[in-house]
């Protein structure tokens, strides 16, 4: 399926209040290029063009695209969506989708232990997140969800489970929890989302948008959930 040995990717990131544009290859993590001041649509491209710069490449390095699908904002999760098919389309190269929520517990699935569960957060608005829990295979346990700090504090007083992801530090100033947190610098490696994508391509080929609005996403009562062994 791949032309070249040593693949290089694109990675489009706009779920989390910035727009992120990464390159990696198999080996490595390559550059990470960051705007949190701008909206998407007005920095999207330059961040492509500086990150290439960079790293001395030109577009026809890149073996393919990886886009982040949300959750997020409805306007961002867009915009990077829709660049990503245009760039994929214009340029004939191969893109594939991820949720952030995967994506973080990909990045980490190195350093989970054998019988935990792992619950990542992503802060959404007000009080509100998103969430969704793994086994130690980066297994998705459930669908993601969408419930109000609230029904977070009713799941961890029913679960022992780790805190991973970036609404993790927010939910424990809101509560005093003895649940352990995964502390890491950057919640997504991308060289690993990589790696894991071209053993399956086919999974993660389907791009389809995860937004706040989203009804898969949003469930007010989670006691199905709260009640089910995992």
């Amino acid at each position: 399926m791949w032309d070249s040995l040593i693949l290089t990717f694109l990675c489009v990131n706009t779920s989390f209040n910035t727009c992120s544009i990464n390159l990696a290859s198999e080996e490595k993590n390559i550059i990470c290029n960051e705007d949190r001041n701008s909206p998407p649509s007005d920095i999207i491209s330059i961040l492509v063009k500086e990150s290439l710069k960079s790293a001395s490449l030109k577009m026809s390095d890149i073996s393919g695209i990886i886009t982040i699908l949300g959750p997020g904002n409805y306007t961002s999760i867009r915009v990077g969506i829709a660049f990503s098919l245009g760039l994929s389309k214009s340029m004939s190269l191969p893109i594939y989708g991820i949720s952030a929520l995967e994506a973080i517990s990909l990045s980490q699935r190195e350093i989970f232990k054998k019988n935990e569960s792992y619950l990542v957060s992503i802060k959404a608005v007000k009080d509100e997140f998103f969430f969704q829990v793994f086994n130690y295979l980066s297994e998705p346990l459930y669908k993601h969800i969408k419930s109000k700090f609230s029904d977070i504090e009713k799941l961890l007083s029913n679960r022992d489970l780790v805190l991973i992801g970036p609404g993790s530090y927010d939910i424990r100033g809101l509560i005093d929890i003895k649940n352990k947190i995964i502390k890491v610098k950057d919640h997504i490696d991308y060289q690993k989302l990589l790696t894991q994508i071209i053993k399956k391509p086919d999974q993660y080929s389907n791009i389809v948008p995860l937004y706040l609005s989203d009804p898969v996403a949003e469930k007010k009562d989670i006691s199905w959930f709260v009640k089910k062994e995992i």
